[in-house]
Formats: structure tokens, C-alpha cells, sequence
């Protein structure tokens, strides 16, 4: 039990003490839950109480009320009897039912609490000269926060105070040998072009989220009938029968997990429903049983394929479970003509409670010394979580607050450099939908390049797959599974992604998200696994061989008050043949 508390809390980036684990241990057993519950129980209580503090004996006990207070009101909501007429709620119940809906929506990101060290030269100061551009008379001078903004003084002192700048948290592969990352006198510059979709119907003027209700059917349906061939070739079947029909005897079905808001807010094995398709089941829904199952991951918006028996007509009794297969990675012909190396980073790029971008002053740093060959950014850049922004005490307007830090950008990164800028959803200056258009192109330098969210580029044969939605978390919110201990959890998240074909298969999506399923069909689809994949999560990071893909959790530049994290990699290869080597490195 100990472990498997320290492998959840792990997940989320902490490392409880010995006396610590024993406390949780008591409330586990005083309580009767599960680690998973009591971390999740943990993780919003203190993103929202506690400002993100590790857990430690003093705030478990404040903690232990809380956990208390939930898990009675919980009991108190499923010990209500059943009544054959409709239930009315007032404005009491509906908060209480939100409260507990709402577990998580507050989470921040852990903070750990690390010492602090002798003050770190942030050199800001004076004009940094770069040896590799001495001789072409360049020089490129470095901005200081007060450049984004002039009068908002912040917690910038905590960052510039961190101790671990530099350290090299995660390697892959986890034996490799030293990289030289600082490139070399060649002038080679990456061929960047867009895979997929032209974005095209993105960038040209739209009332998103004014799908009508048959539009949103008609894509998911879409959807279903799609993965469902899919899962028929897989199978060796010639077609899925209805999942209402009364048969005693085990046969297949095809459709979409849902879960009955009757049974429960949010999933579990009480409250899980198939909806089928229109052509096979007549868009019927079926309970599932899957006490039969050692084995399962389920989650809403999740298209499986259900093979069981339905004695009744009513529930359906599962004996197993089918998902689309996953594609193999994109063959293509790679013309690298030597290392491509490549810096990755996402937003936000200055701390929660100021505006002075001090960790962006930093990774531009870092660019102009190792001159990658590209580097990826990807926002938000002026975020919508921000407490400045939440207040409204901007010197400038949220429009302008961005135009300052693109120009900072692309002034101040080497012209050498191709740069790839990727929105967000959070961007509170911009368009708070997904998939997310690009940034407008006006007055961009050469070097710089603007893409939607998410985006699939080819980079000379190699596939990457980018999005700055945090749909590993979401999905980790959402999903109800039953897996041999010690099993990958963050690797089963992602392949979620690969089996679905989707950037964000999650359907309904999380409350925070707005999401046009119209735009999506065509500009969030992943019907192939690429050779890289970025999801930056809140979750720990890690880099996974995943299906044959890299795929790079580097969570984000700003990690609470400190430094967060960012991704360094190098990749070559020749004909089809791609190998990646990569870092995740404190900032």
C-alpha cells in the first residue's frame, strides 16, 4: 500500500516523507479509500487552500476535516432513496453536487519546497556578447522583465533565487551519453511544413461554437462508423449487431462510453453506458456490466467494441473489450543532412502573480547561447490564470500585454533560429476555443512561423505532433481503469490518444474547455502516430517510447513560484529511419 501511495503521489512531482506516508496510510485505513482517491482528495484541497504546499503532518490534520467533510456529503448523496418520481433540486443540493463535480477544476501545479540557495546571477544586465556572431557584426541584447511590464512587481525574486537551474531531471534514452547541444558554424536551416488540413477554414472568420445539435450528431456518428471499420477488420467480422437486443448467446457491438448522470456525476462501474451508433443500434444506450473484466480503461467519448451477451435486453454483460488499432509510425523519407537540434517549451512564461516574464527572459537565453535549429514555443502566453490578468491590473491591454512579448521574441532570438509559435486556449487576448486558429501573421520576421493547436508538422520526414492542451490531465480526471499494479498510467493516457485517433478524445470535454467539433474533425485528428509527440501536462514529466513514438511531457516554464521545465532534443536519421535523443531540463 505504501508504494502504490507513493507511486500517486510521484505522479504529481511529490516526494512525501516517511512520517507523512504513514499518516496517509492511517487515513486511508480510517477512511476505507484508495491512494488515487486520497491523492486526487490532496491535490485539490491543496491547490486551492493551501497554495500548492507539499504534504506535510501539520496540513494533513486541516486536511483530514476536509477529507471528512467530502466523503460524508458523498455518503449523504448515495444514501438518499430512490424515489419513482423525479428528483428536484434546490440551490443547496445543486451546489453540494457541484462541490464534489468540481474536485479538481482549482488544481495547480505541486509545488515542492526546495531550499534556497545563494542568489543566482540572472545577468540581465548589460549586452551579452555571442563569440558565434562576433564576426558578423550581430548583437543581440538581452531585455529585463521590466520591458513587459514596468510597474507590476512580483515573486520574480523566488525564481531568480532557485538553485537548480540547468539540472538535467529526466533522459532519453535513460543510458545515453552526453550531448553537445550548442550547434556548430553551419547555417543549415529545418524545411517546416504543416501536415494535415490546410488551416485555411481556422483562419478566416467563423462563429465558432454555433454548431447546431444535428452537426455535432453527424460528427460523432462520424466518428463511431469510422473507428467502428476499423475495429471490424480488427475483429474479423463482418458486422457489429444492436446493443439492445435480447440474446443470451456473446456477440459484438460497436459505440461510444457515456456515463448516466443517475448513477453518478462522474464515471464509474455503476454509472457506464454504450451508445450506439444510428445505423446498428438506433443511437440506443445499454449499461454495461464488466465484473467479468480482470482488465479495462474506460472513458467518456472512449469508441470501443463490446463483446457480451444481453439476457435481459436491459444491461449488457461483457466478457471483453476491443479498441481501434493503432497505427504504425508514418513511414517517410527523412532528409536530415546532419543533427537537427531542437528546443521545446510551454507556457506560462512568467509566475502566477506578476507579469514580468523573467522565465521567458531566460529560455531566450538559453536559445541564443545553444542556437538549436528550431525551437518550438507554445502558450499561453498572456494567461488567463494569471492573477494579474484575473484582477485586471494590466498596464496595458491584453492585446497589447502579447504584442510586447511577441516583439521581445522575435527581436531578440538570432535570426538563425526558425522558430514555431503554437496558441492556446488560455491565451486571454485570443480566440478561447479548440482547436485554437493561429496567431495572426502581421509584422512576423522571417525566422518566424505560427501554427494552430494542435498541429502536426513535417520537419524534413519527420512527423511531429504538438498541442498545448492539457488533455493527459483531463483524461486523467476522467478515466475509470482497473490495471495490474505498477502498470504505466501516463503511458496508457497517452495511447489513448494513438487508439482514438484524436488530439482530444475526451467527449464531453473538461468544463473549462470549449471545444468546436465541426473544426475538430478536420484539424484535431491523429490518424497516424507521428515520430514525436509533445503533450505538456501538469502531470510529472517524462519522456515514453509510446507505440514506437517519442512522446515528450515537458510540463511547463513556470512550475507554481519556481522554475519549471523544458525540453532539449536531437534527432537524426537518413531513409526512413529516425532516432531521437532527448533531455528535460530545469529552467
Amino acid at each position: 500500500m505504501e508504494e502504490h501511495l507513493l507511486n500517486e503521489f510521484e505522479e504529481f512531482g511529490l516526494a512525501p516523507n516517511k512520517k507523512v506516508l504513514e499518516k496517509c496510510i492511517e487515513l486511508l485505513k480510517k477512511y476505507n479509500i484508495t491512494p488515487d482517491t486520497l491523492v486526487n482528495h490532496w491535490i485539490g484541497y491543496t491547490a486551492t487552500k493551501l497554495n500548492d504546499e507539499a504534504p506535510s503532518l501539520e496540513n494533513l490534520i486541516l486536511f483530514e476535516k476536509d477529507l471528512a467533510k467530502e466523503l460524508s456529503a458523498k455518503t449523504k448523496i448515495k444514501s438518499e432513496p430512490l424515489s419513482e418520481s423525479p428528483i428536484i433540486h434546490n440551490i443547496t443540493t445543486i451546489t453540494q453536487i457541484t462541490e464534489d463535480d468540481e474536485l479538481l477544476v482549482g488544481y495547480g501545479t505541486p509545488v515542492r519546497k526546495s531550499s534556497v540557495g545563494a542568489k543566482r546571477s540572472s545577468g540581465l544586465e548589460g549586452t551579452p556578447q555571442n563569440k558565434r556572431l562576433a564576426g558578423l557584426g550581430q548583437t543581440y541584447s538581452v531585455h529585463t522583465p521590466s520591458s513587459f511590464s514596468p510597474s507590476t512587481p512580483g515573486t520574480s525574486s523566488k525564481f531568480s533565487s532557485r538553485n537548480n537551474a540547468g539540472e538535467v531531471v529526466v533522459k532519453y534514452p535513460a543510458d545515453d551519453v552526453a550531448i553537445n547541444w550548442t550547434r556548430t558554424n553551419e547555417t543549415r536551416e529545418p524545411d517546416i511544413q504543416l501536415h494535415g488540413t490546410a488551416e485555411t477554414k481556422l483562419t478566416t472568420k467563423y462563429n465558432y461554437m454555433f454548431s447546431r445539435i444535428r452537426d455535432k450528431f453527424e460528427v460523432l456518428e462520424e466518428q463511431i462508423n469510422d473507428l467502428g471499420d476499423l475495429m471490424k477488420k480488427k475483429l474479423e467480422i463482418d458486422d457489429f449487431e444492436p446493443n439492445c437486443v435480447l440474446k443470451s448467446e456473446t456477440f459484438h457491438t460497436v459505440g461510444r462510453i457515456c456515463c448516466d448522470a443517475t448513477s453518478g456525476s462522474r464515471l464509474n462501474t455503476s454509472s457506464l453506458l454504450l451508445e450506439g451508433n444510428r445505423n446498428t443500434s438506433s443511437g440506443q444506450s445499454v449499461p454495461l456490466d464488466v465484473s467479468q473484466l480482470k482488465e479495462f480503461s474506460f472513458f467518456p467519448g472512449q469508441v470501443i467494441a463490446v463483446e457480451g451477451s444481453n439476457p435481459t435486453g436491459k444491461k449488457m454483460v461483457v466478457t471483453s473489450i476491443t479498441t481501434p488499432p493503432i497505427s504504425s509510425v508514418f513511414k517517410t523519407d527523412v532528409s536530415l543532412e546532419g543533427p537537427l537540434n531542437v528546443l521545446v517549451a510551454c507556457g506560462p512564461f512568467t509566475l502566477p502573480d506578476d507579469l514580468e516574464f523573467t522565465p521567458l527572459v531566460e529560455f531566450i537565453q538559453q536559445v541564443n547561447t545553444l542556437l538549436p535549429h528550431l525551437v518550438i514555443i507554445m502558450g499561453p502566453f498572456v494567461d488567463v490564470k494569471n492573477k494579474k490578468v484575473e484582477c485586471g491590473e494590466l498596464d496595458y491591454t491584453y492585446q497589447e500585454q502579447f504584442d510586447v512579448v511577441m516583439r521581445e521574441l522575435q527581436s531578440k532570438i538570432t535570426n538563425s533560429v526558425q522558430v514555431c509559435v503554437i496558441p492556446s486556449w488560455r491565451d486571454v487576448h485570443y480566440r478561447a476555443v479548440y482547436p485554437t486558429p493561429p496567431f495572426p501573421q502581421e509584422n512576423k520576421v522571417s525566422n518566424f512561423k505560427f501554427f494552430s493547436d494542435p498541429s502536426i508538422l513535417n520537419v524534413n520526414g519527420v512527423f511531429i505532433g504538438l498541442t498545448s492542451t492539457d488533455i493527459l490531465f483531463h483524461l486523467s480526471k476522467e478515466e475509470i481503469a482497473v490495471a495490474p499494479h505498477g502498470s504505466d498510467r501516463l503511458g496508457r493516457l497517452v495511447s489513448h490518444l494513438f487508439s482514438q485517433q484524436s488530439f482530444y478524445p475526451l467527449n464531453p470535454a473538461s468544463e473549462e474547455m470549449s471545444i468546436d467539433l465541426e473544426q475538430a474533425e478536420d484539424h484535431c485528428k491523429l490518424s497516424f502516430t507521428p515520430h514525436l509527440l509533445f503533450v505538456p501536462s501538469d502531470l510529472r514529466h517524462f519522456i515514453k517510447n509510446v507505440n514506437g513514438c517519442v512522446v515528450v511531457n515537458m510540463e511547463r516554464a513556470v512550475k507554481g513560484f519556481c522554475g519549471g521545465t523544458y525540453s532539449r532534443l536531437q534527432i537524426t536519421g537518413g531513409a526512413s529511419a529516425v532516432q531521437i535523443r532527448a533531455e528535460i531540463v530545469r529552467l
